[in-house]
């Protein structure tokens, strides 16, 4: 299936909305089907399908012979040789030099799961090499029903960290959790910001994917740490703030890690290990530690580069990667321990039956090093976003560059099974944000109007398939953030494929407003009673969030209009709290109390997982993020007000896990 434009589309408010001819007709240039004069350049097959393709040649080379070979993801190869005369003729296309029919070839039977290259050739007539990806019927399934608590990590305050929630809080959180019955710690994305620019903190405009953020190493726990520490005045203004100092807590990390690099070379064993572990990830690590090495020459900004690094199969960046050995080895000796540490939580964690819940970004900023590293997997000319809703009429730039429709295909959907795999890696059940981008997205002309986009629509069946190969091959369930405008068709296609649905407390209302019983909710879900993008279930209650979206000039409405609304929906969430007799009626006010009825209240539902926020526990009141704001309100610093060292005593913390087990009691293994 190829990627299509819409023409019009309905927006949130059930409108009907002509997308504009000019933009139209530039979408459709740049996902028109690349011309192939014999066989498209990738197959996505279900476990179990025999292994058949359609191939178009001269109506002539009907006696010839097709020649294939196949090398299999293990090494391992088959050939053979199929008649063109013996094969079905689907369809003929009529040209001025010839008639071209197009045939379905039957190679082989069904193979096993994985990615394997297929040579195909008609001797004077044409040769290809194609792309073959075996993925299974459904991704890996969750077991019982299970229950775990929310966090952004970088919030994580404690009394050994450098300013920043790190690995080892993360670590002392999971065992914290895992021992009071929790089977899942979600945290926000991990993957790579900008080294250079740590101020640009948006863990949903990374740099890459694919590697991780190098400030969420936890320094006292790397082996070549002897024992260095920061200046205390500068540590304790780090540690003290209510907001993560990103700059300075990147200056005092790097000084300490690349004391840490220097004392490397001193072991010969963990040299070794980091050595081998390079070669392992190979040329894309490498160009990922190139391109940062890039960014601190040349700066963020890729069109102010000189030409000759814009790509890096240039010469001139290979001779500056061997220029700067000594950078591009740091950085990776960063995404090393980063991984490392990664993995030891991980491992740590299901130790105390917890598996991490993690959290995979709609994209990367256009200036990243996925886009400089596989220009040919994106889109620069567009932008990603939202058309206008009611929360926003002028619709949403997200300034986002998409995976190209023509590019995955053309790569065997290679990019995009690398940032799954490496997001599925040391978790148990991973997120999608904006899950749609799976069936379409929202397409803008880079520098236009959001209201100037359309919906382009994407190869849904074989991206679902890539996300199942993923899933299964590192035991992760996925779980589909599916909220907002529904494409037609797609929660049946997501449990189809066995990919969870997204709900959440606040948006499962009725037509009259009345709150979904827990009951109506479906199973193969997740359900969490907020998000990072929401506020805390206490500022909710107060209408605390309207009053700061009126203070930034974000509400599109009267503030006593939006207040009243909300007193509307509060009085709802009590009423079915307090039906569903997980709430005193004399307990409206007592804010631990309504917390842990919404949780209690979601625990009664069939959903496979139910996620608890951390921040709505502890009383958090201040959003870790205001949609819409960029330097009008400090997203994704605001730190917890209770350190970790303080949680196992909290007994908010204790009331919330046991109403938890009560309902949803970790099986025994």
């Amino acid at each position: 299936m190829s990627a299509s434009v819409a023409r019009s589309y309905v927006d949130a408010l059930g409108t009907e909305r002509l997308a504009p001819p000019q933009t139209v007709a530039q979408f459709e240039e740049l996902v028109a089907e690349e011309p192939h004069h014999f066989v498209a350049p990738a197959l996505v097959l279900r476990a179990g399908e025999v292994l058949s393709l359609d191939v178009t040649l001269p109506a002539m080379s009907w006696t010839e012979p097709l020649q294939w070979a196949l090398v299999r993801e293990d090494g391992s190869t088959a050939d053979g040789v199929v008649a063109l005369r013996d094969a079905p003729v689907l369809a003929a296309d009529h040209r001025p030099a010839s008639t071209y029919d197009t045939r379905r070839i039957a190679i082989a039977g069904p193979q096993p799961l994985g990615t394997h290259q297929l040579s195909l050739t008609v001797d004077a007539y044409a040769r290809a090499l194609v792309r073959v990806l075996v993925v299974p019927e459904r991704a890996h399934q969750p077991r019982g029903r299970v229950w775990g608590i929310a966090l952004q990590l970088y919030t994580l305050r404690s009394a050994r960290n450098h300013g920043i929630g790190d690995f080892a809080d993360l670590r002392a959180v999971c065992r914290l959790l895992g021992e009071r019955g929790a089977s899942y710690v979600g945290i926000n994305p991990l993957h790579a910001t900008f080294r250079g620019d740590p101020e640009s903190a948006s863990p949903y405009a990374a740099s890459s994917r694919r590697w991780l953020n190098w400030l969420y190493i936890a320094v006292d726990d790397v082996p070549e740490h002897a024992g260095a520490a920061a200046r205390a005045d500068a540590f304790d203004s780090l540690c003290a703030g209510d907001h993560v100092a990103y700059a300075g807590v990147a200056a005092v990390k790097d000084e300490l890690l690349r004391a840490c690099f220097a004392a490397l070379a001193g072991d010969a064993a963990r040299a070794a290990a980091f050595a081998a572990w390079c070669d392992e990830h190979g040329e894309p690590l490498r160009r990922f530690a190139v391109f940062e090495a890039l960014v601190a020459r040349f700066g963020r900004e890729l069109s102010t580069w000189p030409q000759a690094f814009a790509g890096p199969d240039s010469p001139d960046v290979a001779l500056f990667g061997a220029a700067e050995e000594s950078e591009v080895r740091y950085s990776m000796y960063l995404q090393w321990l980063a991984a490392e540490q990664l993995a030891a939580v991980s491992a740590d964690a299901a130790r105390c039956g917890v598996r991490l819940y993690r959290d995979l970004a709609v994209g990367v900023d256009p200036n990243s090093a996925d886009v400089w590293a596989d220009a040919g997997a994106y889109l620069p000319q567009v932008s990603v976003g939202a058309p206008p809703d009611l929360l926003n009429s002028l619709g949403q730039d997200w300034g986002l560059p998409p995976l190209d429709p023509r590019g995955l295909a053309r790569e065997g959907y290679a990019e995009l099974l690398a940032i799954m795999q490496s997001n599925c890696r040391n978790a148990g059940a991973l997120r999608i944000d904006h899950a749609f981008s799976l069936a379409r997205l929202y397409w803008i002309p880079r520098g236009a109007d959001p209201r100037s986009g359309t919906y382009v629509t994407y190869p849904l069946d074989d991206l679902c398939g890539v996300v199942a190969l993923a899933s299964v091959r590192e035991g992760c369930v996925v779980i589909g953030e599916d909220l907002g405008t529904l494409p037609e068709g797609f929660r049946e296609r997501m449990e189809a494929v066995g990919i969870l649905s997204y709900r959440i407390l606040f948006f499962e209302r009725s037509a009259d407003g009345a709150f979904v019983p827990p009951e109506e909710y479906p199973a193969l879900a997740l359900a969490a009673s907020g998000t990072h993008d929401l506020p805390t279930i206490s500022a909710w209650l107060r209408g605390e969030d309207v009053e700061l979206r009126d203070r930034l000039g974000l509400l599109e409405t009267p503030l006593d209009t939006d207040k009243d609304a909300r007193a509307r929906d509060r009085k709802a969430l009590l009423d079915a709290l307090v039906a569903h007799r997980d709430l005193a009626p004399d307990a409206l006010d007592d804010d631990t109390a309504v917390v842990v009825a919404a949780n209690r209240y979601l625990a009664a539902t069939p959903c496979a997982i139910v996620m608890a926020q951390l921040d709505d526990i502890l009383v958090e009141r201040a959003p870790v993020n205001v949609p819409g704001t960029s330097t009008q309100y400090p997203n994704w610093r605001r730190k917890l007000s209770t350190p970790i060292e303080a949680l196992a005593s909290d007994d908010r913390l204790a009331r919330l896990c046991t109403a938890l087990n009560e309902i949803r009691p970790r099986a025994t293994p």
